[in-house]
């Protein structure tokens, strides 16, 4: 099996210098240190994670398409974004062929860097990958879910959490795979033009939401409640209001998001959605992916409505 590598950048990449500064490795240089001699390499934005935006990976997807020689792809990016990136591959990218995200701990140009050992595990996962999986995360020997997958620890040789967010594992080769790894949802249609809404995500600690955005200025909002996503009986106003203009979905703070028991759902959530706001789809995801998630349904709406006119 032939595998694409494409680089992102991250702390894979990083190798600092003798003045302190950092000269970013190229994916050819990631696929010499990992000892890949028949890997493709890719360059789409050698960057901070936190740089990474909506348009670096819907280049990533471009060149996925391109590149028909490939029969599977390993992403590395920085682990400060890596739940976010994993989550919109996901959605974004086409499952004709498998993709999966790595990263490193300690910088590539460093003699001790597990990047080459995390890029042969995520190569090893890739071949073991059932055809239409959704991406998913090799790190540290263990393999996340891109929807429950949680930076944990700042800093760490295993930084990603939680327990229920692991779907396998890579031990001396062998890889474990628990699942099919398959997110309901795909937005592949869509290209960076779709995916410019402008929604915020608000919260709020002992009483009212303060600093509330100008709805006027947005097209959504992401409440990141209390734990089952609570709210303050003070903030119902606002969040009634703005749910009247544009979508409001309730999420949580908590990082793994929230899920709700049918029989018995929390308070939060139905007062939620006597006020307007949205829960549905949105069922185990935190905060930031929740702004994801509805960033890509106001870009998929938004599509429809154009191919209507």
């Amino acid at each position: 099996m032939k595998i694409g590598l494409l680089n992102c950048g991250g702390t894979i990449t990083e190798s600092y210098q003798l003045d302190g500064t950092i000269k970013r490795l190229l994916a050819r240089d990631l696929i010499a240190l990992s000892g890949q001699a028949d890997w493709i390499g890719h360059d789409i934005d050698p960057v901070d994670s936190c740089d990474l935006t909506f348009a670096s990976l819907c280049r990533a997807r471009d060149v996925i398409r391109q590149d028909r020689e490939s029969d599977a792809f390993v992403m590395c990016c920085g682990t400060d974004a890596m739940e976010d990136v994993a989550y919109v591959a996901a959605l974004l990218f086409d499952r004709d062929r498998p993709v999966v995200l790595t990263g490193a701990a300690i910088p590539g140009g460093n003699a001790n860097a597990d990047g080459p050992r995390n890029l042969a595990d995520s190569a090893n996962l890739a071949r073991a990958m059932p055809q239409g999986a959704s991406a998913l995360v090799a790190f540290a020997g263990r393999i996340f879910d891109p929807v429950s997958i949680v930076k944990v620890w700042p800093q760490a040789i295993q930084p990603f959490g939680p327990d229920t967010a692991i779907r396998g594992s890579i031990e001396a080769n062998i890889v474990t795979l628990a699942g099919s790894g398959i997110v309901d949802e795909s937005y592949a249609e869509l290209d960076v033009s779709d995916l410019g809404a402008r929604v915020a995500i608000v919260t709020e600690t002992f009483g009212l939401l303060v600093g509330f955005p100008d709805i006027a200025r947005l097209d959504g909002i992401v409440v990141a409640g209390k734990g089952a996503g609570g709210f303050s009986a003070q903030s119902e106003r606002l969040l009634s209001e703005a749910a009247g203009h544009i979508p409001v979905v309730l999420s949580t703070r908590c990082a793994h998001g929230f899920r709700v028991n049918p029989a018995v759902t929390k308070y939060a959530y139905d007062r939620a959605h006597n006020l307007g706001l949205t829960t549905a789809g949105y069922d185990g995801l935190n905060a930031s992916k929740a702004r994801i998630r509805l960033i890509a349904e106001l870009g998929r709406a938004n599509r429809s409505e154009k191919a209507g006119r």
